[in-house]
């Protein structure tokens, strides 16, 4: 299915003509909506399936449409799934990812370095062993690649991009996730020297780190439907909430310099500042019922805000404040 899906791609692009640097062409057909962008570097198609949670994306050097650069599956919310492989205009397979299983395996010889940064690797991973156990870390913690290395001039790469200098500093990030729940990202970042060192007081980066457990702990054991009965033990009214993992950062210094935590928040109020010319705002406030998802226990009731704001060429949603 996947080649006579590409060679229809080409025959429909074929006939388009480029205004500028970017063209975007829709087609519908029974099962699907078709989706093509032409921009100055790539050839993009993308199928959305109708009656399935289900897009196939295939893009190619818009110099020469013949030249693979990447393709593969994807959620209808652009969330990747399965095997993707990503080529250079050179026609050289540069690495081969499994969204799923979480594994990324690089062209060696194409990526300099790249040693490095999986013997460091390994002292990260080491880290978060060492501190949660190895259950926690084969079930509930994967390396999410969104990694940065550097040197005393800078940016030098990462795992899905080349080096072009030797790195001396690494940041490595990993997801985490709830028992049977999606993975979450960003919630541990190690940033490691040369050496292979973790230095809380030279964390530049102000990354998520450690939480001191109890060696009983070994797994989170929040569950959603109990702590949704809990709540509204302690006030919750909603019906329809939001529940997720967060981390909580102490912002010291230290090894130990934050903790996990469970919220259920329930909006009750929005407040609206909207502007036809300047700067619009929209807040948000929340009851967040927190607790320990290392044992499922209530901790207590917070008053937080979410902040969205927004001009012409310009704009932010904050995460969830303290609403003082």
């Amino acid at each position: 299915m996947k080649p006579r899906i590409i060679l229809t791609f080409l025959t429909l692009v074929s006939g388009l003509s480029v205004l500028g640097q970017f063209s975007r062409e829709n087609i519908e057909t029974d099962s699907s909506e078709i989706e093509i962008i032409k921009n100055s570097v790539y050839h993009i198609y993308q199928e959305n399936f109708k009656n399935k949670d289900s897009v196939w994306r295939s893009v190619h050097f818009i110099k020469d449409t013949t030249r693979l650069n990447t393709e593969g599956w994807t959620k209808q919310s652009g969330k990747r799934i399965g095997i993707w492989k990503e080529y250079n205009f050179n026609k050289q397979l540069l690495f081969t990812r499994d969204y799923d299983n979480a594994i990324c395996e690089v062209n060696r010889k194409l990526f300099p370095y790249h040693e490095i940064l999986e013997k460091m690797k390994k002292k990260a991973d080491s880290l978060i062993i060492s501190n949660y156990g190895k259950d926690f870390y084969d079930n509930q913690v994967r390396f999410d690649f969104n990694n940065s290395a550097y040197d005393k001039d800078g940016y030098v790469g990462n795992w899905t991009e080349p080096m072009k200098r030797k790195p001396t500093e690494f940041l490595f990030r990993y997801q985490v996730r709830l028992e049977n729940a999606d993975w979450q990202s960003e919630m541990i970042g190690i940033n490691l020297d040369q050496k292979g060192n973790y230095d809380p007081s030279n964390d530049r980066f102000n990354n998520n780190g450690f939480e001191k457990v109890d060696s009983n702990n070994t797994a989170f054991k929040i569950n959603k439907t109990e702590a949704i009965s809990v709540a509204k033990k302690h006030g919750l009214q909603a019906e329809d909430v939001s529940e997720f993992l967060t981390w909580e950062n102490f912002d010291k210094a230290v090894f130990y310099n934050g903790q996990f935590r469970y919220y259920i928040t329930e909006l009750t109020n929005q407040i609206d500042e909207i502007k036809k010319e300047g700067r619009s705002r929209i807040t948000y406030k929340f009851n967040v019922y927190s607790f320990n998802p290392w044992t499922g226990h209530f901790l207590e009731i917070k008053k937080m805000k979410q902040v969205k704001e927004w001009e012409k060429n310009s704009g932010f949603t904050s995460g969830l404040l303290p609403d003082e």
